[in-house]
């Protein structure tokens, strides 16, 4: 590629951004429809279980990968061009991802009996919890293989192997529902695991680690020891980020009441999560390609520049349109007493675009290998976090949670920005800028007219922005063409 031709990178970054947006979309419309027949065919108690089984999973998971499935993307990125380097940094993946999968069905089958009387106060589901140590090996292989995908671009057939795994994981799991009751919750979520480890060894890079008898044992853990160092760093990230939530949630439940809590992690998860897919799009191609050319200020202006510039294009229609048609998407996603949240989610979908700044900066760190930095970063971020929450909880209540999530982020890009220019010396173009710029002034307006109830100027201002994101989007993809 041509770093100084922003028509392909551009076009590259849309690409992968087209793919995996999709992918992420059909994704959710599994999880809805398998949600909607738990809820039909089991009821509360299955969708419980279900919430329960999968968060013990996630959590012995997160803790014993060691961060290990970002982590190893910079590894593989930067051997891409020595087919050698490439292969060996492969094999020793393959190799950690079957130990660190292993010993995270040890902490899960010891810790059974422990699980089972914490969560249900008796031994029923020991048994339970140790069958579902055959999902943690299946997702711990799985997310190895993906990693080897993503970091030698083969983006495709990552696609196809996610696609592929969630449709069959759902086809096989219907009968089950229907047929075993709740019985069916612990089966099912194996089906699921092991449908996408299935195709993702179908479709996994075999010109690549698949001599890893030539990899002696020291070998194997010399090379590992790059990104399980940086992988730790991650992981004790995740710990403090997820103590921290623990922590603001069984505050919020005390001081006021679960339905709070409610509230809080509906309006959560519309702006951070639904929106933030088309951030998790763009960081399945972003990443691999900055941690190749993290050597290179030059290189890495060009890609961050372009890469918030598209970020930007693309989530400010979207914003403008979660503001303008809010009430309908609660409805269709929750129920109409839900509607206490609006102005929480209106405010909260502004500080997204903070939060793609700062994401497109914030990977520099990982790219660049500087996990300490990153732990430091986003650990005074997190303590940032609870004290606006709270803050702003008392001052203005549920609202007060959108002006705590749009300033959380604002304060966190200006620590990146020092971070970006004052430690990595590097610069954002002066389009960025005006992106930022318009971004805020487009999405603030139609705030305002919503507020209100001018739904006719908050509709004009849609339509300004989708059609000036359009051609900006036209004009850059034909550009050099």
């Amino acid at each position: 590629m041509a770093y100084d031709n922003s028509s392909n990178l551009s076009r590259t970054i849309v690409k992968a951004m087209g793919v995996f947006g999709s992918i992420q979309v059909f994704n959710i419309l599994c999880s809805i429809v398998r949600t909607k027949l738990i809820a039909l065919w089991i009821g509360p108690t299955g969708m419980g279980l279900f919430a329960i089984f999968n968060s013990v999973i996630e959590m012995v998971g997160n803790i014993t990968n060691l961060g290990v499935r970002t982590s190893s993307i910079r590894s593989i990125s930067l051997e891409t061009a020595n087919p050698n380097k490439l292969s060996r940094v492969c094999t020793a993946l393959r190799r950690w991802s079957a130990i660190l999968g292993l010993v995270g069905v040890a902490v899960l089958v010891i810790g059974a009996p422990l699980f089972s009387r914490l969560t249900f106060g008796n031994d029923s589901y020991t048994h339970g919890f140790i069958f579902l140590a055959i999902a943690l090996l299946a997702n711990t292989l799985t997310n190895g293989e993906h990693a080897i995908m993503q970091g030698t671009a083969m983006l495709r057939k990552l696609a196809k192997s996610s696609l592929y795994g969630a449709s069959v994981g759902l086809v096989l799991s219907i009968p089950l529902y229907y047929f075993l009751g709740e019985q069916s919750i612990i089966p099912s979520i194996l089906c699921y695991s092991l449908s996408i480890l299935f195709f993702s060894y179908m479709m996994r890079n075999k010109d690549v680690g698949m001599k890893g008898e030539t990899l002696s044992f020291n070998d194997t853990l010399n090379i590992g020891k790059d990104f399980l160092k940086l992988g730790f760093f991650i992981t004790l990230t995740d710990i403090v980020t997820q103590t921290t939530n623990y922590i603001f949630i069984t505050y919020l439940n005390n001081v006021a009441d679960t339905a709070t809590v409610g509230y809080y992690q509906a309006g959560y998860t519309l702006i951070a999560k639904y929106t933030g897919l088309i951030l998790s799009a763009l960081c399945v191609e972003y990443f691999p390609r900055l941690s190749k050319v993290a050597h290179s200020n030059i290189k890495l202006n060009i890609f961050v520049s372009q890469e918030l510039n598209i970020a930007l294009m693309v989530l400010t229609p979207v914003i403008i349109a979660f503001i303008l048609f809010r009430r309908l998407i609660i409805t269709i996603l929750y129920t109409e007493s839900f509607f206490v949240i609006e102005t929480f989610i209106s405010v909260g979908i502004i500080g997204m675009i903070f939060r793609a700044v700062s994401w497109c900066m914030a990977y520099v760190i990982l790219a660049k290998g500087r996990g300490k930095l990153f732990f430091i970063t986003e650990t005074v971020d997190t303590f940032i976090y609870l004290a606006l929450y709270i803050s702003a909880f008392h001052l203005w209540g549920l609202d007060g949670f959108g002006y705590a999530f749009f300033s959380w982020y604002f304060s966190y890009t200006l620590i990146v920005t020092f971070i970006y220019y004052r430690i990595f010396h590097l610069r954002l173009k002066a389009s960025c800028f005006q992106w930022i710029a318009w971004a805020l002034c487009t999405s603030i307006s139609a705030f305002l007219f919503m507020q209100n109830e001018c739904y006719i100027g908050a509709a004009i201002v849609f339509v300004i922005a989708t059609v000036a994101s359009s051609i900006k989007f036209i004009q850059m993809m034909r550009r050099h063409k």
